[in-house]
């Protein structure tokens, strides 16, 4: 009997023994997973804050882990998981597709700064899943505690995102750090989803139209079989119309002395000294009215371009464009042949110019 409770004794104290030696070896050999904590630092930008956004939204997510997550190189991940409601359902992660998704390492958002490390991992990958719409980034190199990453997820082609089928406040991501082995980190989010997130903004510009004439007379002076002469007019044009403008002139008559005598317009192109002839010349090119040669209204021996006025309207002087202070010179030129009759001559020019808005 005494053999018999001293082998109990012995037998309980070896298997306490047994079983402490055991609980040693499973708790440096088994599998271990961090203890978890809530992360820092958790922020998602969004590319669209619109209610039921079909495609195209990106997120751009910033998060600093409290623990480190040393599942080794590219075997860590971040998950972020949207509520499992039916507005959320299926709207964020619209199409499921191949897991498709860029992922990025980003230091700042879009537009903003936040100053972070690039997440690492030269194999990143991003898929999603339905109900609840849950974003997997995986190929994560470790992370360390304390430190701020940032990441983008964006689409390519057949996994697509979206948003949130209706307006809503206070709306709930949870995001996690995983190991390969189990969640380390945990942390929540909030997003405000809203109806229309695009302004439609306005303005009107005056359109404007600014002409000056540099005068109201052209003095030809005492015409000579020696000299062509010429007289000019600057009209200086302003508008911001689009089409720019168009400015033209015509006559009541050509030059003329009395109840007949008159001095006959041009016809060949030119006025020559000696003839008698009567036209005008501008300083721009592509107008009805001829553009001058020689350049400068200035009286002159020389064969000089004209154009016959008349009493419909020609252009002198034009652009396409909007202009500012274009100035263009309005030039009358005449001479005289030696049986030309003696007088005063006179003639109306009318010059008018319209803006194309």
């Amino acid at each position: 009997m005494k053999n018999h409770l001293k082998f109990r004794k012995n037998f309980g104290r070896y298997s306490i023994a047994i079983l402490s030696v055991l609980a040693l070896i499973w708790q440096f050999s088994a599998p271990r997973v961090a203890n978890a904590g809530t992360m820092t630092v958790l922020r998602m930008y969004l590319n669209r804050q619109q209610a039921d956004v079909a495609t195209g939204v990106q997120f751009e997510v910033f998060f600093t882990p409290v623990t480190n997550v040393s599942g080794g190189s590219g075997a860590n991940s971040v998950i972020f998981v949207f509520p499992n409601t039916a507005n959320h359902n299926t709207k964020w992660c619209r199409t499921v597709g191949t897991g498709d998704l860029v992922i990025t390492g980003i230091t700042d958002p879009t537009g903003g700064s936040e100053t972070a490390t690039a997440l690492p991992g030269t194999t990143k990958t991003g898929a999603c899943t339905q109900t609840p719409d849950t974003f997997t980034i995986s190929g994560v190199d470790n992370l360390t505690a304390g430190t701020k990453y940032g990441f983008r997820v964006a689409m390519a082609s057949s996994t697509v995102i979206g948003t949130t089928s209706a307006a809503a406040n206070d709306i709930q991501v949870t995001v996690k750090t995983n190991n390969g082995s189990g969640d380390i980190d945990t942390g929540t989010l909030a997003l405000s989803i809203i109806a229309a997130d695009q302004v439609s903004v306005t303005a009107t510009v005056t359109p404007t139209l600014t002409v000056t004439l540099s005068g109201t007379s052209a003095a030809l002076g005492t015409l000579t079989t020696a000299n062509v002469n010429q007289a000019g007019i600057d009209s200086t044009v302003t508008t911001n119309a689009g089409g720019g403008y168009i400015s033209m002139v015509k006559y009541n008559n050509t030059l003329t002395s009395g109840a007949s005598d008159t001095i006959d317009d041009t016809s060949g192109g030119t006025i020559v000294a000696g003839t008698e002839e009567f036209g005008a010349s501008s300083s721009d090119s592509g107008n009805t009215i001829a553009q001058w040669s020689p350049a400068a209204c200035s009286t002159t021996a020389t064969t000089s371009n004209a154009t016959a006025l008349t009493t419909a309207f020609q252009s002198f002087a034009s652009s396409s464009t909007p202009v500012s202070s274009e100035a263009i010179t309005l030039c009358f030129l005449a001479s005289v042949s030696g049986t030309t009759p003696a007088g005063s001559y006179t003639s109306t020019a009318t010059l008018v110019t319209t803006a194309k808005f």
